[in-house]
């Protein structure tokens, strides 16, 4: 969870709490009024898992002189893929907030052209994809925010009710992404729509229009939130490295100390001796070496042999020299 200024923000995925890992290359100046340093956390996702996006207006949060708080959450970066609420104010005489109120984002409605029919799904944490061509498809601006969610809010006065079409804005899908476009970051996942269903939004709908307060009250909060995969959570610093597994020889140990009975710890004992010793016996060094002690052992008895055929050969040359006479008589 995050909390800032009265409004605390978190991620639900698979409806369990997603735990928020403080950013490592933070330097202390984050600010949640700044667009460009906003506070920065991370969260772990999980390809196929759905997620939801809630914002909760604290106890006696101060809604100070407004009527209303607006929250607005984008996905990857884009104003069209983006959820949008505005919540009524329910203050004290002190301008806080009676009780909590819950702002929550877990599906999103959005326009297809081939049916002509609006759709409305559940966020999900999709595949991306990499590929090392030059992508021609999407620009710069379009995937420099991929992998990020940002969650914004800002105090409102509410205005006259108007009647308007419905909007035909369609969700934005990035399955696939030249890997040159990224500059070096690791983005595994996409937020896409799952469980798709057709929704009747042909009719003109009431909408409240509202209107943002000028002056330090009226400033927009914002926070980033960045969902990676556990792997480059990982290799950020973010979640530590699985442990080591625990060597086999522990259990060696454990059979010392554990079993009550002294038969049994001996038993034990006795039999962790002989797994380590027909261990060692069968090890790859304890084979290789067996075999270049045979080696050896072999290479010498060649040598010894060649030599004793030498040493016959010359103790038959050995001796004075035969002479034999050809002459006739």
């Amino acid at each position: 969870m995050a909390h800032y200024g009265g409004v605390t923000v978190r991620v639900i995925t698979n409806d369990k709490l997603c735990p928020m890992y403080d950013d490592p290359d933070a330097d202390g100046h984050e600010d949640p009024f700044s667009e460009s340093s906003p506070p920065q956390k991370y969260i772990e996702a999980v390809t196929g898992a759905k997620f939801a996006v809630v914002v909760t207006l604290d106890l006696h949060f101060q809604y100070g002189d407004c009527d209303a708080v607006r929250a607005k959450v984008y996905f990857d970066g884009t104003s069209r893929n983006h959820g949008t609420k505005l919540h009524l104010k329910s203050k004290d005489a002190n301008g806080g907030s009676l009780k909590k109120r819950t702002m929550r984002f877990s599906s999103l409605t959005s326009y297809c052209p081939q049916t002509a029919q609006f759709q409305k799904g559940n966020l999900t944490f999709g595949e991306l994809k990499m590929n090392e061509t030059s992508d021609s498809t999407h620009s710069l601006s379009e995937v420099k925010d991929l992998g990020q969610i940002r969650v914004v809010w800002k105090r409102a006065y509410l205005g006259e009710e108007t009647v308007r079409p419905p909007r035909t804005d369609r969700i934005r899908k990035i399955p696939e992404v030249s890997e040159k476009l990224l500059k070096g970051k690791v983005i595994e996942n996409v937020v896409e729509l799952s469980n798709l269903q057709q929704v009747d939004r042909t009719s003109n709908h009431k909408r409240t229009k509202w209107i943002g307060l000028l002056g330090p009250e009226g400033r927009e909060m914002r926070i980033n939130i960045l969902y990676r995969s556990k792997r480059t959570l990982q290799m950020l610093g973010c979640v530590p490295r699985s442990p080591s597994p625990i060597p086999q020889e522990s259990h060696l140990e454990e059979a010392v100390t554990k079993p009550d009975d002294p038969q049994e710890q001996l038993r034990a004992l006795r039999a962790q001796l002989a797994e380590l010793e027909n261990r060692i016996t069968n090890t790859p060094q304890s084979i290789v070496k067996s075999e270049q002690l045979r080696l050896t052992s072999t290479v010498k008895r060649e040598r010894e042999d060649n030599e004793n055929e030498v040493k016959q050969k010359r103790s038959r040359k050995s001796g004075p020299p035969e002479v034999v006479d050809l002459t006739a008589d």
